[in-house]
């Protein structure tokens, strides 16, 4: 009742209420006239009485809090938050037991669970909150836990599987389709080296299918794998791939296509190619690497 009044009163000065977006909870933005009227913000008591966000209530506006903040996502990430793009990718974060702290779908889509945590934005809302091209109905905000290289190397050691490094690897694209391959390869765990690109932005994401949740994935320099030895994925020179014994080395490092191998001191693994081609995309050759050790293992 009171808040009815209070909006009453707002379009006698004519001003329109206003609302924004705390999480899943609707609550009235502070606007002139309510200063005016000595209202100031909401009351812990108003709060309580606003209702939550449910499915079948729709955001239009693409300036709402909940959009804004899945715009900013798609630039910035925030620390053990994720933006997450697609039902496929929705539906892997969930088997791997990700919280979502909201799920936005676009109006007239579905999705392929059931969760608490749905809201429903217009086509346009939606637009301004995608950011692909052709997005595909759903975006949402879910929580990831993020690994130690301790416990990437734990995991690795505990599965018997080579530790899969990145180094410098820049294209979120390739680093995607590689986090994609190690779990399809059943390798249990993946490091970033400085320079690489973040597994958990939206791009990497998207190229891994949502895959990169089923790794312990970690940040980690050169000092934090002190005692791994292993073996560098390298163009030419090193030892062919058939001959190599690669599923028994701590480590497989991969590096960057314009860059290399930022350490001299690894022993160097090669795939042979045909005469006249220099070399391998970084994903297509770790996926040779990475079948090839899962194929030794099952022998």
């Amino acid at each position: 009742m009171l808040a009815e009044c209070r909006c009453r009163l707002l379009r006698a000065l004519g001003q329109q209420p206003r609302t924004t977006m705390r999480g899943p909870q609707q609550v009235w933005a502070p606007s002139r006239a309510r200063r005016l009227l000595g209202l100031g913000g909401p009351s812990a008591e108003s709060l309580d009485a606003v209702p939550r966000l449910s499915p079948d209530q729709l955001i239009s506006s693409p300036d709402n809090e909940v959009v804004r903040r899945l715009r900013r996502l798609a630039h910035r990430r925030e620390p053990g938050h994720v933006l997450l793009e697609g039902p496929r990718v929705l539906a892997e974060a969930k088997a791997a037991g990700l919280e979502f702290d909201v799920i936005a779908v676009r109006e007239g889509d579905k999705l392929p669970f059931h969760t608490e945590s749905r809201v429903t934005l217009s086509a346009g809302a939606f637009r301004a909150a995608s950011q692909t091209v052709t997005p595909q109905g759903v975006i949402a905000i879910a929580r990831v836990h993020e690994s130690t290289p301790d416990d990437a190397m734990q995991a690795a050691r505990g599965s018997r599987w080579p530790l899969i490094v990145l180094d410098r690897v820049q294209d979120p694209g390739n680093v995607g389709t590689i986090c994609r391959t190690a779990a399809a390869a059943g390798a249990p765990a993946l490091v970033v080296l400085p320079g690489s690109a973040d597994p958990y932005g939206p791009k990497a994401i998207r190229a891994s299918a949502g895959n990169v949740f089923r790794l312990r994935v970690a940040r980690a320099q050169w000092k934090d794998l002190q005692g791994l030895d292993g073996y560098g994925a390298a163009p030419s020179g090193g030892a062919p791939l058939a001959e190599a014994p690669i599923e028994s080395a701590g480590m497989i490092v991969l590096g960057s296509e314009a860059h290399g191998l930022s350490r001299q001191d690894l022993k160097l693994v090669t795939v042979p190619l045909t005469e006249g081609v220099e070399s391998l995309n970084v994903a297509a050759a770790a996926a040779l690497i990475l079948f090839e050790i899962r194929r030794r293992r099952a022998a």
